[in-house]
């Protein structure tokens, strides 16, 4: 509309020229008036100029206001500039245009800031720099990474220790690469991910950094826990034992990858079988490691006494001078001879076994004196240490088990406890001890429910069929 109306403007004023310039003419050949020619041509001068000024004026005006727009110089109102009536709209629209520029500049800015705080407050380190390595953002979360202040070139992280600005400028889009390095004692591996961008005609190279010494920790335990696991299920009996008129099975569940519970059986030079189950306290790595030393003492002992009592005495000795502190080892030691049907038991401070009579279907305890291993000096832990013979019948069924099942709790943190598995243990009696055992730990992984395993679940069952 301004345009139009500057147009009309104009082309008035070049009509109103020609008319001017015709009337000269005109006069020039019918009259002798000098002095009317002269005031008629002083008139078109006057329009000239008038119409070259307008246009320039209009010109000018609008160039100074669209390179202000051009510098982002918003003081610059279209609507002030006095350059006629016509222009009224125009000074409206250039107003409005002006208002919806601040707008927008306003929420870029905002955006702007709002995108630094976030950049500034995430946890992953973000750099980015030109090719030279000159920085153009380093947020607070890659200064704690690389244990620097502001600095204004990437290899200012060089040093006589790590190259990491240099390693950072190889980078290129799309590549990833581990960083190890060690601030202060503290080792730390950094994975650097690239990618680059353009801003107008400077590119730029966008690196974040991320510390994954945790993760890569967590799965170097996971493999070794593994191998450990590995390790310790080969030293556990790959087989139940085959004893004739007994049947006899085991099993060991970990809590973890690896436990420090232990069950064996080890067949004696005179026909006898020994059963063995413990305990170490603790869980994990360091209980796995005293069960394996455990082991091997048990193995080197009985090859000079067949007798529960004195093995364990001999396996105390040792066992006091190189445990650490906190640990001790609680175990149940019995030796079944098959031929006279008798189970001579010995126990350092481990759960009581349980004894099933089939002639009363009578349920009870098999307890004999004593304390853990590791505890106490030889005489302390040989004066507390008793053995208890057992003489068993056809359809006898003896238990051996550790705390992780009686122990085992339900979301309302109410244990197992003995007594539901002594009832178990009689109303199951008459079938074999796998499966004995089997329908023992489905009935304690039903009772904890949701509950993770707390504790390591071990258990031996015997039966005389014969």
């Amino acid at each position: 509309m301004a345009y139009n109306k500057f147009r009309i403007h104009v082309t008035l004023q070049v009509l109103l020229l020609g008319v001017t310039v015709f009337i000269v003419l005109y006069l020039y050949v019918r009259t002798d008036f000098v002095a009317t020619l002269f005031l008629i041509g002083a008139v078109i001068v006057f329009q000239i100029v008038y119409l070259i000024r307008y246009v320039e004026t209009t010109n000018r005006e609008l160039n100074r206001f669209l390179n202000a727009m051009k510098h982002e110089d918003y003081s610059t109102s279209f609507a002030g500039l006095k350059i006629g009536p016509s222009f009224d709209q125009l000074h409206k629209t250039f107003s409005d245009f002006t208002q919806q520029f601040i707008q927008v500049r306003s929420e870029k800015e905002e955006n702007y800031r709002f995108l630094q705080t976030v950049v500034q407050h995430v946890g992953t380190g973000v750099i980015s720099f030109e090719p030279g390595g000159e920085i153009a953002l380093m947020n607070a979360a890659a200064k704690r990474l690389l244990h620097i202040g502001d600095v204004k070139n990437i290899k200012k992280l060089n040093n006589d220790e790590h190259r990491i600005g240099d390693t950072l400028l190889r980078l290129r889009a799309g590549e990833t690469m581990l960083i190890p390095s060690t601030f202060d004692s503290t080792r730390q591996t950094l994975a650097a991910y690239a990618t680059e961008y353009k801003l107008g005609e400077k590119k730029y190279t966008l690196v974040s950094l991320q510390n994954i010494q945790n993760e890569l920790d967590r799965e170097r335990m996971a493999k070794e826990l593994e191998i450990a696991r590995t390790i310790q299920k080969s030293l556990l009996p790959d087989q139940n034992p085959r004893v004739p008129g007994y049947r006899i099975s085991g099993v060991c569940i970990p809590a973890k990858e690896v436990g420090g519970d232990y069950y064996d059986f080890i067949h004696l030079p005179d026909g006898k079988l020994a059963l063995i189950i413990a305990d170490v306290s603790g869980k994990g790595i360091p209980s796995a490691f005293y069960m394996t030393l455990t082991k091997g003492m048990i193995q080197s002992q009985i090859l000079y006494t067949g007798s529960p009592k004195e093995i364990l005495i001999r396996v105390n000795n040792l066992l006091y001078n190189t445990i650490a502190e906190k640990f001790f080892v609680t175990m149940f030691f019995a030796v079944l001879d098959p031929e006279k049907r008798t189970l001579v038991c010995t126990r350092a401070g481990h759960n009581s076994a349980i004894h099933y009579q089939c002639e009363t279907t009578h349920v009870s305890h098999i307890r004999p004196d004593g304390i853990g291993l590791g505890l106490e000096r030889g005489e302390v832990f040989e004066k507390n240490l008793q053995e208890q013979t057992l003489h068993l019948k056809r359809g006898d069924v003896v238990v051996f088990y550790t705390d992780g099942f009686t122990e085992a709790y339900n979301n309302d943190r109410v244990e197992y406890g003995e007594k539901k598995l002594m009832d178990l243990i009689q109303l199951n009696a008459s079938v074999d001890p796998d499966e004995l055992i089997q329908k023992i730990t489905d009935d304690v992984t039903s009772f904890t429910g949701a509950n993770h395993r707390h504790d390591d679940m071990t258990m031996i069952a015997i039966k005389v069929t014969d």
